[in-house]
């Protein structure tokens, strides 16, 4: 008589456990609407980089129909639109200036995360887009990977706030996946933007990252897949290599690349430190010595050295075309003055093409090695001796050309020993350097404004938040 209602409390039991678990498995409300937050974000951040990719060919073939009609036509066209562009920057706001990675990066520093609203807001990513796209109907050898990269975390953050996710921890996170998912989609490259987050912008593998980050970067890529298809950036150029017969030229493609990788990245930063008290002097006059410089190296070149470099990569990639030394330093220097100007634009595509010109030279000293092979290596390797993220460069070249996995120890060995010759020529990575620059040259205008009776006891409360875990 005893036993039934026994079964029954066990019964009772067992349901009330069960929907317990069941709840903490589903997760609460608010994991929810950071969920949602994250992903209607990245599809929104894919929706934006896709037609910003769209405006920007478009701008693109533009100037390349302009060359094309007549090679004169850019001496007048490259000036003013360059005056144009630095006038509307100034009227919108400098904070679109220049990559946008450094700007990405400086706002993850806890010192800076005041300057968020500022560098992350709807008006910076109307200034990028628009900017960007008339730099490269100009004729600017700028790319679209750091504008992507800055619009995607100023959208994320933006999304974040409507759904009002204002934990300094998410807000990381938010700023992250963004960035991220910025070049996702940029190159349709999923993978490329994970490590992206983690070896950029989080610093370094060990830091842990969350299901919900890293599905929101894939779901961009699957918003850009969706929309324009299936797709590799660079096509599936033929060409391998095996590192124990091939070694002597992936070891000189890495040390090569590595050296110029490295002298670009000295050259960049020691320029724009030299040139900057000038253009605070005189902004448009600093603008107009370096579009006439950017004119002169397109008249020079036949106007290889105009626009991302994209449609000279694909052409050295063929592996029927030989390069020479010319272009691929002319693309250097032409992308040094374009970043002078401080008009928006990425480095990512004008660093690949100079890699390509690099590897297309390298690759006539060793005949029995594939030249399309060495060029590939050259592209990862000199981009890797840019940023130094050598993860990150490989993972990009492997994805852009197909996933060719046959390629992937070549690529590796070269982007590492890039990243390695780098650093004796300029040790710190490019972008931090630019960051660095970006918040010491900001000077009293990055440090917050101390309101009366404020002894930075709110800070620091702010500094022991507890932080939130992402959910996934």
């Amino acid at each position: 008589m005893n036993k039934r209602p026994r079964h029954r409390r066990l019964m009772r039991y067992y349901l009330f456990r069960t929907r317990r678990v069941s709840r903490r498995q589903l997760g609460s409300w608010e994991d929810w609407k950071l969920r949602a937050v994250f992903w209607i974000g990245a599809v929104l951040v894919g929706l934006l980089v896709v037609a910003f990719a769209w405006v920007a060919e478009l701008a693109s073939h533009t100037f390349i129909q302009i060359h094309e009609q007549s090679p004169l036509l850019p001496v007048l066209i490259t000036p003013l639109g360059m005056l144009l562009i630095v006038w509307l920057m100034r009227q919108l706001g400098t904070e679109s200036q220049g990559s946008g990675i450094p700007q990405v990066l400086v706002v993850l520093k806890q010192r800076y995360h005041w300057l968020r609203p500022t560098f992350l807001s709807l008006r910076v990513i109307f200034g990028k887009f628009i900017l960007t796209c008339l730099g490269l109907l100009c004729g600017a050898s700028i790319g679209r990977e750091g504008p992507s990269v800055h619009m995607g975390a100023a959208m994320m953050y933006s999304v974040g706030r409507l759904g009002r996710l204002n934990q300094k921890y998410v807000d990381n996170s938010l700023i992250v996946a963004g960035g991220a998912a910025g070049v996702s989609a940029a190159f349709n490259a999923p993978l490329a933007g994970i490590v992206f987050a983690i070896e950029e912008l989080s610093g370094s593998f060990e830091q842990r990252t969350s299901g919900t980050l890293i599905l929101a970067i894939i779901l961009s890529g699957v918003v850009v897949l969706m929309i324009m298809g299936h797709y590799s950036f660079f096509g599936h150029p033929q060409g391998a290599l095996d590192i124990t017969r091939d070694w002597a030229a992936i070891g000189v493609t890495g040390l090569v690349c590595g050296l110029f990788g490295g002298l670009f990245s000295r050259l960049l930063i020691k320029g724009s430190q030299f040139l900057s008290p000038h253009a605070k002097a005189h902004p448009y006059r600093v603008v107009l010595m370096c579009a006439l410089v950017l004119v002169l190296l397109g008249l020079l070149t036949g106007g290889a050295t105009y626009g991302s470099g994209y449609e000279q990569a694909s052409t050295l990639l063929d592996g029927e075309h030989p390069g020479n030394w010319s272009f691929a330093l002319a693309k250097m220097s032409a992308t040094l003055v374009s970043y002078f100007t401080g008009i928006p634009g990425g480095l990512f595509s004008p660093s690949l093409a100079a890699g390509a010109g690099f590897g297309n030279v390298i690759g006539g000293f060793f005949p029995e090695s594939s030249l399309v092979g060495i060029t590939l290596v050259a592209m990862a390797a000199f981009l890797a001796g840019v940023i130094q993220r050598p993860i990150t460069s490989f993972v990009i070249v492997m994805e852009l050309t197909g996933n060719r996995h046959d390629i992937l120890l070549p690529l590796m060995a070269g982007a590492f020993l890039a990243t390695a010759v780098a650093k004796l020529v300029w040790a710190r990575p490019l972008y931090d350097s630019l960051a660095e620059r970006l918040s010491d040259g900001r000077g009293m205008a990055l440090e917050k404004p101390r309101e009366k009776g404020d002894d930075g006891g709110a800070e620091s409360a702010a500094g022991k938040e507890s932080e939130r875990q992402l959910p996934g």
